[in-house]
């Protein structure tokens, strides 16, 4: 059918609907998590074929994270001016060359390099994706669509975990990456166009209403940081913390693909409530960390049946709150979702960077045990400084 054309003889774009805005915004954010958890998830045929160990496994983990902190704010304000869909092609492509050039890595030095490396485009396509929901989702449908959103992250690890005993174990963990860089490549090319997605509305805020936003975003970037850098030691680590406790190799990625199912339906299920029910976010937030919390403790016990049940809570609860920090960061500054938003992940990147690298410090220093105990307690401080932002709304 052909384009509708408006008065001035210009053609109008056509509508796009919510259904192709989020297929596109989870193809692409899971194709920009993509490096970090599919190396978390084939830690185990890593380091045997590269010869590294737990320690540089969390430094490759936390060093992508990193680099996506630092690039976080300055990706945002691209976004504004270069739009969500552009923002979004070229983080979705610039990760399809980073998952590309790992399944050619020869040593540890390179992989790290490459991981770091694509810390970049994901932190451009991070605001552009959530900008992209709020400028091509309704209002009432926001919460499911940033729930979509982050069950893409689940989505890649759950991926990974199936990639194991079906590619990795197979023909070799290097089809994989070149599996997924060729996903990267067709995420690019499906995101749509929405007239809305080539610019942002910047109406700026100022005075005492800005400085209370401010320091609402200031400290949901904390606590963020700190669920973060509890929740990311889960894909890093799963896989070989279940070896360690008596999983095979294959079924360890199974492990990590039952985490991953569960906390992609949470999220998802979490959006739906949030769009359909007046609750407060950053107050389900901090339930969600507490709970998670305890399913770290139980992955710390040692029993292989207490670690699917601490898995599956891991993932469930304590990892499966960032679509709604997104969703309540977008309704704080709703003239400024790039902006805002990549403020806040800063703080989730930074988190996420320190986590899985400390995480292997622990874990080869005091053991796997020892780490997830940490990563239950810093999981406690994240929900309990939730309770103390006053955003003025929710």
């Amino acid at each position: 059918m052909p384009a509708a054309v408006v008065n001035d003889g210009r053609p109008r774009a056509r509508s796009v609907g919510p259904v192709r805005v989020l297929s596109s915004v989870a193809a692409v954010v899971t194709v920009g998590v993509f490096p970090v958890f599919l190396v978390g998830g084939l830690g185990v045929q890593l380091q045997s074929e590269l010869g590294f160990g737990a320690a540089l496994l969390g430094g490759a983990a936390a060093g992508f994270f990193a680099v996506a902190a630092t690039a976080s704010r300055f990706m945002g304000w691209v976004v504004e001016r270069i739009g969500s869909r552009l923002g979004m092609r070229i983080g979705a492509v610039g990760s399809a060359l980073c998952l590309l050039g790992i399944a050619t890595v020869r040593d540890a030095g390179w992989l790290l390099a490459l991981l770091c490396l694509s810390g970049l485009p994901n932190s451009l396509a991070q605001p552009a994706a959530n900008l992209l929901i709020t400028q091509g989702v309704p209002a009432n449908r926001r919460g499911m669509g940033f729930g979509v959103k982050q069950s893409s992250i689940p989505a890649a690890t759950l991926l990974a975990g199936i990639a194991v005993p079906a590619i990795a174990l197979t023909i070799g963990w290097r089809w994989v990456f070149v599996f997924a860089g060729v996903i990267g490549l067709l995420a690019a090319l499906a995101v749509p166009s929405l007239p809305e997605a080539e610019r942002s509305t910047r109406a700026a805020s100022a005075g005492t209403s800005g400085q209370s936003r401010f320091g609402a975003l200031l400290l949901i970037a904390i606590a963020g940081g700190l669920g973060s850098a509890a929740a990311n030691a889960l894909g890093a680590f799963v896989t070989t913390t279940a070896v360690d406790v008596g999983f095979s190799p294959s079924t360890a990625g199974l492990v990590l693909s039952l985490g991953s199912a569960a906390g992609l339906t949470i999220r998802l299920l979490a959006g739906v409530v949030a769009d359909r029910w007046d609750v407060n976010l950053l107050r389900l937030i901090t339930i969600m960390l507490i709970v998670g919390s305890l399913g770290y403790g139980l992955m710390a016990l040692g029993s292989t049946t207490l670690f699917l049940i601490g898995v599956s809570v891991g993932f469930g609860a304590g990892w499966a709150w960032p679509g709604l920090l997104n969703f309540s960061v977008a309704k704080i500054a709703p003239d400024r979702v790039a902006s805002a938003t990549s403020f806040t992940q800063t703080g989730i990147y930074f988190g996420g960077s320190a986590g899985p690298l400390l995480f292997g410090f622990l874990g080869e220093h005091a053991g796997l045990a020892s780490a997830w105990l940490a990563a239950g307690m810093a999981a406690i401080i994240a929900g309990v400084l939730l309770l103390f932002v006053r955003p003025g709304h929710d």
